[in-house]
């Protein structure tokens, strides 16, 4: 498979943007972008009087590190922060942490904010979006103008900080901006306020005002800016290309690849009906008709989950195989998958017990309680004792069974849960110990499972902040309309602008209802599926399956998925969720040229063709189109491709991909 490489442009304008908005803030200690009140006295950046030590690392070539730590020698009490520049994008993180060293519970720690800065600039607008809520209206990005004196506060729902509000932001000036983002897998909120010369902008955790125990710790959110100097197109692939450089996880050294999903739920609810034995039967089917796969996908309804007379994969709780469909475990399937070079997925919720499970009656201290939600109990990872035996279980379950690919869920919010354990001066502290527990349980898996991948779920794509994503992928990126062509069309968009990896499942729900697997090849759908990663959704038991044009479409998808996966992205038409339209899109190569036309004709689209306009070009070179699955070829030049653009005729309910390459 072709990779595309990366090409860093920054250039001195975008590091000049930055040091003007963000370093001046990380010059000393008291100018430290970190907000807070200690009994009742507010403060700026580390207090003047603590011991202070500052140190500088390198951790690459790429990455250099400073760490502030300042000790009050009276109480204890510590406060670090640690800031990482990025030496190939004008792009600067910071994260802090407060630790009681002493012997007595804390002062009050209130008003903690990781950023509480003002960035300079006329007629400043925030782009920032409702994330992922389960309906059709998410994914949706919106420009507000900040007016002066007004504050526009924005926060997530319960707790999963994509629920509802979105932890990507762009604060855009007129010709540049800042990228922002929150790693935060809890609760955010982010308060933006306009003033005559440009925003002001505090973030942190909603809810925090605690006395820390000794030898408790807190921690901020992480706070992630990068600077671009241009219109918002420059700014959607400096981000593409800084979060592929440095955040998309590399488990074998490189990056995840693209990868072509196969599956056998079996005929119940989820996968309560797979077993071993269907597992295998499906594979081997696969094999038998000449149909390939990179990743098997075990979904939810692999462990016991009776309930009553039937299986309810909701019923969760009880981490173990089920010894009567896996009475050897995983691994007879992934040793099966590994000797065709394939990954075993498989999927856990580990945070939610359902009432009656397991760890209920095994561990009642262990969990987490709301009135409001009396059927689900929320496993506390900031309990030692849990986490370390969750680490050692799941890990376990991953080592025994060979599983290449760990999915985890969390269908319910958490806020209710945390926020029903707490006191006036422990406000907000389950959750930040939670969030440090979770984190440190991914840190743990990966650490024990040397090129394990994780895939991040939540009720679909609710909780993918950075910080999540510094450790995984969101395959699943919404529950909402996997076979809702328009609407899932327009929510791929806003994943190439802001989380470029990510599974897409070719299903025609337009012809066929809203099944989760397919009985025929239906080519439309797979060019609506056209992702890093592709969930074919084939029951491949089916009699009169056409193998053959199956196999034609994925090899389309191998030819096109190097640019999808690692290439700049350019937005060609609106993506407005409506089948009356046509859509484009193109990736681009900049280091040699080359890139993938995309086109889909909706079906409900009435006009028989459609001019797409490409960008990025060189005007006065020749091009060479190839339509990668007829194979008929053009010749344009640059200037002709961007300025009169390439008309294409298509029925109905069809796509294409055309594939370029600048001519010599």
């Amino acid at each position: 498979m072709t990779t595309v490489p990366l090409s860093p442009d920054t250039t001195p304008q975008d590091m000049a943007l930055l040091r003007r908005w963000v370093l001046g803030m990380l010059t000393d200690a008291q100018a430290l972008p970190i907000a807070f009140s200690l009994d009742g006295r507010p403060w700026h950046g580390i207090p003047a009087g603590w011991q202070l030590e500052v140190r500088d690392e390198r951790l690459d070539a790429l990455l250099q590190r400073r760490i502030w730590k300042g000790l009050d020698p009276e109480s204890g009490l510590s406060m670090t922060v640690e800031a990482t520049w990025y030496q190939d994008f004008a792009c600067v993180e910071w994260q802090a942490r407060f630790t009681n060293h002493g012997d007595a519970p804390s002062a009050l720690i209130e008003q903690l904010a990781a950023l509480d800065g003002a960035f300079g600039g006329h007629n400043a607008v925030l782009e920032h979006g409702n994330g992922d809520y389960y309906d059709a209206a998410g994914y949706e990005m919106e420009f507000t103008t900040l007016q002066h004196q007004e504050t526009l506060t924005i926060a997530p729902r319960g707790g999963r900080p994509c629920d509802g509000a979105f932890p990507y932001m762009r604060l855009i000036y007129p010709g540049c901006g800042l990228t922002l983002a929150i790693g935060w897998p809890g609760q955010w909120q982010a308060e933006f306020t306009g003033h005559t010369e440009g925003a002001r902008v505090r973030i942190g955790q909603q809810e925090l005002a605690a006395s820390l125990e000794p030898g408790e710790t807190i921690i901020t959110p992480r706070i992630t800016l990068l600077a671009w100097q241009g219109e918002r197109e420059r700014s959607v692939n400096q981000w593409r290309r800084w979060y592929l450089a440095h955040i998309l996880p590399r488990p074998d050294g490189r990056p995840i690849p693209p990868c072509w999903v196969g599956c056998a739920p079996g005929d119940g609810e989820e996968w309560t009906a797979s077993t071993e034995a269907n597992q295998l039967e499906w594979q081997n089917l696969h094999a038998e008709k000449g149909m390939t796969y990179d990743v098997w996908w075990i979904d939810a309804g692999w462990y016991p989950c009776w309930l009553g007379e039937e299986r309810k994969w909701w019923h969760t709780g009880h981490w173990r195989e089920d010894p009567e469909r896996y009475p050897r475990g995983f691994r007879p399937v992934s040793e099966n998958l590994a000797r065709r070079g394939a990954k075993l997925l498989v999927w856990f919720e580990p945070e939610r017990v359902h009432t009656g499970g397991l760890l209920e009656l095994e561990h009642p201290e262990w969990l987490l309680r709301a009135e409001e939600d009396p059927d689900n109990a929320l496993l506390n990872l900031g309990n030692p004792a849990a986490l370390n035996w969750l680490i050692e279980h799941v890990s376990g379950i991953i080592q025994r069974g060979g599983i290449g690919i760990y999915r985890q869920d969390f269908n319910f919010a958490p806020l209710p849960h945390w926020r029903a354990d707490r006191t006036p001066t422990r406000l907000g502290m389950a959750e930040n110990l939670h969030v440090q527990g979770y984190l440190a349980y991914w840190d743990a898996l990966l650490a024990r499972n040397p090129g394990l991948w994780i895939d991040s779920c939540s009720s679909g794509g609710r909780r993918n902040d950075l910080e999540t994503m510094r450790r995984s992928v969101p395959l699943h990126y919404s529950d909402w309309g996997y076979g809702d062509h328009a609407v899932k069309l327009a929510f791929q968009h806003r994943l190439h602008e802001w989380l470029p990896y990510y599974k897409e499942a070719a299903l025609s729900w337009d012809l066929t209802g809203q099944h989760r697997m397919e009985s025929q090849v239906d080519p439309f759908s797979y060019y609506c599926a056209m992702g890093p990663m592709i969930f074919s959704s084939i029951d491949v038991r089916c009699e009169g399956l056409n193998v053959a044009l199956h196999n034609q479409l994925q090899a389309v998808w191998r030819r096109a998925v190097p640019y999808i996966h690692m290439g700049d992205y350019y937005a060609l038409t609106e993506f407005e969720k409506r089948a009356d339209r046509w859509l484009g899109w193109q990736f681009h190569n900049p280091c040699d040229g080359s890139g993938m036309l995309q086109a889909i004709r909706l079906q409900e689209a009435p006009e028989a063709s459609c001019t797409l306009r490409l960008r990025a070009l060189d005007a006065d070179a020749g091009y060479r189109l190839e339509q990668a699955e007829t194979g008929e070829v053009r010749t344009m030049t640059g200037r002709a491709l961007m300025e009169t653009g390439v008309t294409l005729e298509m029925p109905a309910r069809s796509g294409a991909i055309w594939l370029y390459q600048r001519m010599v």
